[in-house]
């Protein structure tokens, strides 16, 4: 009787346990204290969501684009949004009743429980996608209340990855803005020079009505800007044409050493140098471009003496090592800092400003010896000890055995047989420029401004050699080309056509109305003379 008394004892005291838990789990959802229930049965844990008045709140946090997290003080989830279980990549069950931590990147995690520990503040941190691997985002904690003490954080979660995509993006653009506008500068800089040079040698031979050694010195500074200011242009064109794929090399077995001994006279012979250049060759051939590698080379051997003081030295040289051919340019001259040297083949990349102005240069040089060097198959390795220790320059090339009959590298001097030739050329000062060369050379020139007037004087004065601008009034240059080949006396002249635009589409596209070369303005006098004397008898 007694122990049936007991039992009954025990059993209404674990029914009044029971009713009190009932009794503050309804308190705690009528006061808004509790999000979920996780109901254990033998299929596993259940979470059930709870719905109440608040609905329309809960699915503006549902939908928001932050993640929204109810954290215990300890740091469980009670509660997440749709948002933050896509930040993590995870099933929205599989992250209520997670810790927060887990999500937390381990480096940032001691940083986020001194958040916790404090109940509320803010933090930029970093969390762990499933898929997307660790991101940037900033945390923002609030406390909320509670009657029993235990006070819930709710956690606002916002993904700061577009954003700084976005701030990287405007830094980019505005870097790329202001490299634009330097270049901008450096290039109206480049060209006012020796134009202001030009001019003033202008001047000089209207005063000394070029005669006399003033008129000599201007012919050589006029001269000597003029191909300074089309390898300004050259450079430009061929750095777009290298970086885009569009160039093409003429491969052929050459000699380096003669490649080296011309571009060594092409720097030296435009300048009055007060430096002294080495040269140190031996023989040895590779399979290459002969006018792309005496770029490259001349390139580099006028940085060398850009950067050199007076009384400096400059040694080029060449040799075979085991399948290689190396080729270094070595200078006194002011070196190169540490901090420089990574991005010395960088675009638009020089050193000291002032040195630069000073000395000149558009600093897209070594980009495109760079790039001529690798579409070579070779590696250029630029090297110093730092600043006033000079520099030097390595390229590496695979040998080629030597030819027995190799194909001409270079043209031979040309010999002056007169031909009659018929120039048509609409700006005046162009025409009269190019006839009195021509005729120089020991020529015949006929001369017409429009193309209408040139196909006049084609069976008129039956001409060897054709001289055509592109850009012609009336009718254009190809338009000319195409009638003059459908003369009978037209099918056996040579046709040179002359171009402002320079890319293997305007050449194919000269090549197809009938022109046997396309020349570039400014035009190479020595090559306009050498194929207007010889390329007749060639065709």
């Amino acid at each position: 009787m007694i122990t049936r008394q007991a039992d009954h004892y025990d059993e209404a005291e674990t029914l009044r346990v029971r009713l009190a838990e009932a009794e503050e789990m309804l308190r705690a959802i009528r006061q808004g204290e509790i999000d979920a229930l996780v109901v254990e049965d033998a299929g596993g844990n259940q979470v059930y969501t709870l719905h109440s008045a608040d609905e329309p709140y809960r699915h503006l946090v549902e939908e928001m684009q932050e993640g929204a997290v109810v954290l215990t003080k300890g740091g469980e989830i009670l509660y997440a949004n749709a948002r933050f279980a896509a930040l993590v990549g995870e099933p929205l069950e599989s992250v209520v009743g997670s810790r927060m931590g887990r999500f937390v990147n381990p480096s940032d995690r001691e940083d986020f429980e001194s958040l916790l520990s404090a109940g509320s503040g803010r933090r930029r941190s970093r969390l762990i996608g499933s898929d997307s691997g660790a991101f940037e985002v900033s945390l923002s904690l609030t406390p909320t209340g509670s009657t029993n003490g235990d006070r819930r954080r709710n956690l606002i979660v916002t993904d700061l990855s577009e954003l700084l995509e976005a701030n990287s993006n405007r830094d980019r653009a505005e870097r790329d803005n202001r490299t634009k506008d330097e270049f901008l500068a450096m290039l109206a800089h480049e060209l006012r020079n020796p134009l202001g040079a030009i001019s003033n040698a202008v001047r000089v031979l209207e005063v000394t009505h070029a005669e006399g050694e003033p008129a000599a010195r201007a012919h050589e500074v006029i001269a000597r800007q003029v191909g300074h200011i089309s390898r300004l242009i050259n450079d430009l064109l061929d750095v777009e044409r290298v970086v885009s794929g569009r160039i093409r090399l003429n491969r052929q077995p050459l000699d380096m050493a003669e490649v080296v001994r011309r571009a060594v006279a092409i720097v030296t012979g435009d300048a009055r140098l007060d430096r002294h250049v080495d040269i140190s060759t031996e023989p040895v051939w590779v399979d290459g471009d002969a006018m792309r590698l005496e770029q490259v080379l001349t390139n580099i051997v006028t940085n060398a003496v850009k950067y050199t003081p007076p009384g400096g030295r400059i040694r080029v040289a060449l040799r075979a090592d085991g399948s290689d051919a190396v080729l270094s340019v070595e200078d006194t001259g002011c070196g190169i800092s540490p901090r420089l040297l990574p991005f010395i083949f960088e675009m638009y990349v020089q050193a000291g400003r002032t040195l630069d102005r000073a000395q000149g240069g558009l600093g897209i040089g070594l980009t495109l010896v760079r790039r001529l060097v690798e579409l070579h198959g070779g590696t250029i390795v630029a090297s110093s000890e730092g600043e006033g220790r000079g520099s030097r320059f390595t390229v590496r090339l695979r040998q080629t055995p030597s030819a027995s009959n190799p194909a001409i590298s270079f043209p031979p001097e040309c010999r002056a047989k007169p031909r009659r030739v018929l120039l048509i050329e609409d700006s005046a000062d162009a025409r009269q420029m190019l006839r009195m060369m021509i005729e120089l050379a020991g020529h015949v020139v006929y001369a017409a401004a429009d193309g209408v007037r040139g196909l006049e004087l084609v069976n008129v004065v039956r001409p060897d050699v054709g001289i055509i601008d592109i850009s012609l009034p009336i009718m254009d240059g190809y338009q000319v080309a195409r009638r003059i080949r459908e003369e009978p006396h037209g099918r056996g002249m040579l046709l040179l056509a002359l171009s402002g635009y320079d890319s293997s589409g305007d050449s194919k596209r000269s090549s197809d109305h009938g022109f046997d070369y396309h020349l570039v303005k400014p035009v190479d006098p020595d090559h306009l003379i050498r194929l207007v004397s010889e390329g007749a008898d060639a065709s």
